[in-house]
This record gives structure tokens, sequence and C-alpha cells, in this order.
């Protein structure tokens, strides 16, 4: 998700045909991928998707952690500092 994530994102941006400059710089990255709406609103969906699918996993995670501090009473959260 670390990585589909950005790609999908920069994939979105070239599709819809913006440019992508590198932080600090007025230097654009060149578009990789030919522009298309069509694309663009697939890799948009799909990004929104992937993004959507890694808070939930965060969120599962945050109430398993708890649940194991919480109700089982052991020391798996405190194992994870």
């Amino acid at each position: 998700m670390l990585v589909a994530q950005p790609l999908l994102g920069l994939f979105t941006a070239w599709t819809d045909g913006k440019d992508i400059f590198i932080p600090f710089t007025s230097v654009a990255l060149p578009a990789l991928m030919a522009p298309s709406e069509t694309l663009a609103h697939q890799f948009e969906d799909l990004h929104e998707l992937v993004g959507e699918a890694f808070y939930w996993v965060v969120g599962l995670h945050v109430l398993a952690a708890l649940y194991h501090h919480f109700l089982r009473r052991d020391d798996t959260l405190r194992r994870m500092t």
C-alpha cells in the first residue's frame, strides 16, 4: 500500500496531463504515460480505493491493539513500543 498509493497518484496526474514538480525545484518529472481521461479516472478510483483500504487496515490494527490491552490484558501493546 505504501508503494502503490504514491505510484497511483503519479499515474493519475500523468494521465490527467498534469506536471509533477520535484519539491523545492522548478524541475518537472517527465510524463511516462500518455494523457487519457478514461485512464486518469480509473487510476483515481483505484487511488481512492487503496487509500480507504489503508484507513481500514490502520483502524483494525488499533482496535486489535486495544483489544489485547484491555480485554485480554496481555503485554502485546507494551511490546509494540
